[in-house]
């Protein structure tokens, strides 16, 4: 079907640098540390659903099997998108673990749409949650969009110019 979508006004950020040795290190404010390795992501860990280092994982095994390059990083994160309230806060982090190895690891070349797609992916098999794509679209391209899911594999996406501050 056809939906509308809109980003609300809440951040997730985070500062990353690269490491050579494919180990993901991640703080966020207000969490504990969590640290992804290699062998983490090589598979989906019912033991692990419903975590944080789960979308990671399931991040780095999306893109590498899309044939995207991944490595690892360092980062700090904080948000103000709030974990559990249902403002798609997991949507929020996988696609801020998607721009992190887009950037590092692939100069920026892999479109949001692809990135909110490989996000829907690593929520469903790594995270343990059947969810769509619709808060992951959102979240990657921002604003207010339009998605057509006719075809779920090749949803069309439209940015819709819409200011309601305006």
């Amino acid at each position: 079907g056809c939906v509308i979508a809109g980003a609300i006004d809440l951040d997730m950020i985070a500062v990353a640098a690269p490491r050579k040795d494919g180990v993901i290190h991640m703080e966020s404010e207000g969490f504990s540390p969590l640290t992804v390795t290699p062998d983490m992501t090589y598979a989906p860990d019912p033991a692990r659903f419903g975590t944080s280092d789960a979308l990671v994982a399931g991040m780095v095994n999306g893109l590498a099997d899309a044939g995207y390059q991944v490595g690892g990083f360092d980062a700090m994160a904080t948000s103000d998108v709030l974990r559990g309230s249902g403002l798609s806060s997991s949507a929020a982090y996988e696609v801020m673990i998607g721009t992190i190895l887009n950037h590092l690891y692939n100069d920026g070349t892999i479109d949001a749409v692809t990135v909110a797609k490989l996000s829907q992916r690593a929520e469903n098999l790594f995270f343990g949650k059947p969810c769509g794509l619709m808060d992951q679209c959102a979240c990657a391209i921002g604003g207010m969009i339009a998605i057509d899911f006719a075809d779920p594999t090749a949803p069309v996406v439209e940015a819709i110019p819409f200011d309601l501050t305006g």
